[in-house]
């Protein structure tokens, strides 16, 4: 078995699972390590980015059917989405506004991801249509992704001096590295703020039906 085969199996799995609308899959490592082989010559641009497309879009079609037929119930459930029953009415008229398209936006904006896979079948988007746009986001997210990777880190080898030092792999993953650990750390404040705002939106009402409380109980 060729390293180029292993890794685009690995890659390909991963994004199979990812596709689904499964959070925190560790898809990175696997495009670092296809990108470094693409680099080499031992594995095709091209060949790769299609089979990673077409296996996210698998995972796709796996979560569509999925989330068709436990419906929106299955998704107020998952606690990691953090979704309540205006948040699916709200992700409706967003469908309902760019239509089959919204599905191609959404592989691009993380956090209406996972419902929009999972809630399209419920918002009434038959297979074949859902399919076909996916396909466009799957695809062309997968090869915006390998591309970046693939010319990131010939950047990255360039400016620490690596290509020539044979240190290539460490430049890789401490930049990529440090990349990463910034934009996780922007993500948690962006978070923080987020569910800060929300709860300080809704204490106000909270003290005022407290205070009704206590009102009606004299």
């Amino acid at each position: 078995m060729s390293q180029a085969f292993l890794a685009n199996l690995v890659l390909d799995l991963l994004l199979v699972v990812e596709g689904t609308g499964m959070p925190g899959v560790p898809f990175e490592p696997a495009f670092l390590w296809v990108s470094y082989l693409i680099m080499k010559g031992q594995t095709s641009f091209f060949i790769a980015g299609i089979l990673a497309g077409l296996s996210n879009l698998l995972g796709n079609v796996i979560g569509y059917l999925l989330g068709k037929k436990l419906g929106p119930d299955f998704v107020l459930k998952l606690k990691f989405l953090r979704m309540d029953q205006d948040d699916i009415d709200s992700l409706q008229k967003f469908t309902k506004k760019y239509g089959a398209w919204a599905v191609v936006i959404s592989r691009w904006f993380g956090p209406i991801r996972t419902p929009t896979i999972l809630l399209s079948g419920s918002f009434g988007m038959d297979l074949l249509r859902y399919t076909l746009f996916s396909s466009i986001g799957a695809i062309s997210w997968n090869y915006a992704v390998l591309w970046a990777n693939w010319q990131g880190s010939k950047l990255l080898l360039t400016l620490l001096g690596a290509s020539s030092s044979g240190n290539w792999l460490w430049a890789i993953i401490i930049g990529w590295g440090l990349a990463f650990i910034s934009l996780t750390v922007i993500m948690r404040l962006w978070h923080w703020y987020r569910n800060r705002t929300v709860s300080m939106e809704k204490d106000p009402d909270d003290n005022i039906d407290k205070k009704r409380e206590q009102k009606t109980k004299y």
